[in-house]
């Protein structure tokens, strides 16, 4: 025999997951909503359409489709079975949200040791995908020193990195950590797929973290901060543009380059010499601090040859030699090689292939 299920109506379901219903559409066939899967969500934006005759749903942006208890389990990262005891268990009249409310004040990051123990934890939670582990590879990273680092691969689904911002938080606070924010009053997850790069200080302790992203509309934007900044984003948080140090941190000597995984490659590449990484030719807020904090003798200066044909890369990189240059006590050289290798790590990496 077919077992019964009680009907439930798709604008409750869609209450009841904290959806922005367009008013105008509320004594409509079809009820428009913000769609909580497509990234396009910002006020005012109904791209869901919700079939108040069928209790069916559907985003004509994103193509999600469903019923109210798909919608519910989606949203909530439940189980269809936990859903519909969800959606039936009371008869409570859930309120209409309210539009976004744009974040006036700008939310700066928690203390280094809070950002550390909740990435740390958040990484623990993570897998590399085999994609991302062969791209690492490629790159002459071993898959030793690829678990040494941390890399990981980020959710990919909605659904997915509500679960992981569930999990962080049963533990730590996630309100002021880059990355996290809450969308329809559940924390989750910013920024774009692609693996991430655990970015660290000096004590080898977890600053931010940098993600390389699969799919980059300009070769120039191929990295991004996991940050949650923006007026969709509440409870959001801003990142900084941290300054990374990877390799044997004793040492005396060390190389000055631009990117975390390029410092990574590089220091491994070169039987792990000290590298201090910038997060671009222009950010270098804390430089001068981390290099007296390591208590290194000299500087090598090993930035992308990019700057021989790029006249902004090379005014940039002269503004940073001359702020190095003005601690007492460094001694300062530039590094040079072949241009035919853009960046330090593909030029390490060619001399490691020939031998």
């Amino acid at each position: 025999m077919a077992r019964v299920y009680e009907k439930i109506p798709i604008v409750n379901a869609a209450r009841r997951c904290g959806l922005v219903l367009n008013p105008r559409t509320l004594r409509r066939e079809e009820v428009e909503a913000s769609c909580p899967f497509c990234s396009d969500h910002g006020p005012g934006k109904y791209h869901l359409s919700l079939n108040t005759v069928k209790d069916q749903y559907r985003c004509n942006l994103c193509g999600a489709h469903g019923n109210s208890v798909s919608l519910y389990a989606r949203v909530t990262g439940t189980s269809y079975k936990e859903a519909y005891l969800e959606l039936t268990k009371d008869s409570k009249v859930y309120p209409m949200p309210s539009q976004p409310v744009p974040q006036t004040q700008e939310r700066q990051p928690r203390a280094l040791e809070e950002r550390h123990a909740v990435y740390s934890e958040m990484l623990s939670f993570l897998t590399l995908s085999e994609r991302h582990r062969e791209n690492l590879l490629e790159r002459g990273l071993s898959d030793e020193r690829i678990a040494q680092n941390g890399y990981r691969s980020m959710p990919e689904t909605p659904e997915q990195r509500r679960l992981l911002a569930k999990l962080v938080g049963a533990s730590y606070e996630l309100l002021g950590i880059p990355g996290f924010y809450t969308r329809y009053d559940q924390w989750t997850l910013a920024g774009p797929n692609g693996f991430l790069i655990p970015v660290r200080n000096k004590d080898g302790l977890i600053q931010g973290l940098k993600i390389r992203l699969d799919d980059a509309d300009r070769p120039e934007r191929k990295y991004r901060w996991l940050s949650s900044r923006g007026k969709d984003m509440r409870n959001g948080t801003r990142s900084y543009s941290w300054i990374h140090v990877t390799g044997d941190r004793t040492r005396k000597r060390a190389f000055l380059t631009e990117g975390p995984l390029k410092g990574d490659v590089a220091s491994y590449l070169a039987n792990d010499a000290l590298f201090i990484c910038t997060g671009g030719v222009n950010a270098i807020k804390g430089l001068r601090e981390t290099i007296l904090d390591l208590g290194v003798r000299e500087i090598v200066e090993s930035m992308d040859m990019d700057q021989m044909v790029n006249p902004q890369v090379r005014d940039a990189i002269l503004t940073m030699r001359r702020e190095v240059q003005k601690i007492p006590g460094i001694k300062y050289s530039k590094y040079t090689w072949n241009p035919a290798y853009k960046g330090v790590d593909d030029f390490f990496l060619s001399r490691v292939s020939a031998m």
